[in-house]
């Protein structure tokens, strides 16, 4: 079912790019004042207008559906991340038993010895 709505998905989002390419701008009507009014006569003499213009918002309206579909689906398949950020947490330790992790000695990390270039190590 996620295949086929993810396809249709592609398909209607290249459609919704192609109508919106194919429309006439704002600045059209200048255009065609300068011998370009050739492409009126395509669409009928109103233009492209009524018809792009109608694709275009039933392109939308089903890109924004397929958009929320698909959003629906892959939160039902992986699930809430807080679920699961809880239950791979180690259980809390009490206030009063804080301590380090067994095998770490902070005492370690300390070290009177120079290094090899003659300056002390960490402090």
């Amino acid at each position: 079912m996620t295949t086929v709505l993810i396809i249709a998905h592609v398909l209607v989002a290249l459609t919704l790019i192609g109508v919106v390419l194919v429309q006439r701008g704002q600045g059209a009507d200048m255009g065609a004042s300068f011998g370009g009014g050739g492409a009126q006569t395509l669409f009928g003499s109103r233009g492209s207008g009524s018809f792009l213009g109608k694709l275009t918002g039933g392109l939308a309206a089903t890109f924004m559906l397929t958009s929320l579909t698909l959003a629906f689906f892959s939160q039902q398949q992986t699930g809430s991340i807080v679920d699961r950020s809880i239950a791979s947490q180690a259980p809390v330790e009490q206030a009063g038993e804080s301590q380090a992790p067994a095998g770490f000695d902070p005492a370690s990390l300390k070290s009177d010895v120079p290094t090899a270039d003659g300056l002390p190590g960490a402090e």
